[in-house]
């Protein structure tokens, strides 16, 4: 691995992870002072079933099931997801397209390690924004009256982080196989979307339940981290599933003729 190549890509995507981090952390404070106000007056919303595993459960009376709705269920894995797959994309058939990729491996680096390094740099981004998701929980949920233990906080976090390393390596793994930027993020957003879609519709369409196995967002919030804590098994599964496709890319970008 280069770990200047590292140090450039986290120099360059630093200012939008700041950006997005602090973003984060203001919005979860805002939405935790909210709850004392409104929370109790919305309460369970009654809905139809489908609509209600679209929101989280939308049980806004109970500060977990707030949480979980505004943030659990949307807002953090978008922004955590977007900024993943924009990056991943971006530092790999990103660079490739503006002939920026060339340039690089004309010096002494072999293209497996240079896309070892930037996986490296795009897990370290993610690594950032869970980190101020957890700061933003335990304040939010501090200025809301408490309720969530820091242990939940901190799974919910966790389980975050390591949903922005699956959906980033999907890029990667497009963004170095292909080197076109457009499919790497549209596909690697796909898979994320359309695995909130079947999570939260599969309890309902026996038809398409099994389909929820193989969305990494199953595996991110199918045990609801914020009221049962770090789901082990779906860790391993997201680990395992970013390592494989990470590898997919160190071969994949080896074995075709980049764009000079």
């Amino acid at each position: 691995m280069s770990w200047p190549a590292t140090r450039i890509t986290l120099r360059l995507r630093l200012p939008a992870t700041l950006s997005a981090g602090i973003g984060l952390i203001a919005v979860m404070t805002a939405v935790g002072a909210l709850f004392p106000a409104v929370g109790h007056s919305i309460g369970k919303l009654h809905v139809p079933a489908s609509v209600s595993n679209l929101l989280g459960g939308a049980d806004y009376g109970t500060i977990t099931g707030w949480f979980r709705s505004e943030i659990g269920i949307f807002y953090g894995p978008l922004v955590i997801g977007a900024l993943a797959i924009t990056g991943a994309a971006a530092t790999t058939a990103g660079e490739e397209e503006d002939r920026i990729l060339a340039l690089v491996l004309a010096h002494p680096i072999r293209r497996s390690r240079l896309v070892a390094a930037k996986a490296t740099a795009i897990a370290a981004i993610v690594v950032t924004i869970a980190f101020a998701i957890w700061i933003g929980l335990i304040v939010g949920v501090a200025v809301g009256g408490g309720g969530i233990t820091l242990a939940h906080i901190t799974a919910l976090a966790v389980q975050l982080a390591f949903f922005g390393f699956a959906t980033g390596a999907v890029a990667i793994a497009l963004g170095a196989g292909t080197g076109n930027k457009s499919l790497a993020v549209g596909v690697a957003a796909a898979v994320a979307i359309l695995g909130w879609l079947i999570n939260s519709l599969a309890p309902l369409v026996s038809a398409i339940s099994w389909l929820k196995y193989l969305a990494p967002y199953y595996y991110y919030a199918g045990h609801d981290p914020l009221t049962h804590g770090a789901d082990i098994p779906g860790l391993i599964v997201l680990a395992a599933l970013t390592l494989l496709l990470t590898a997919v890319a160190m071969v994949g970008i080896e074995r075709r003729d980049l764009r000079a």
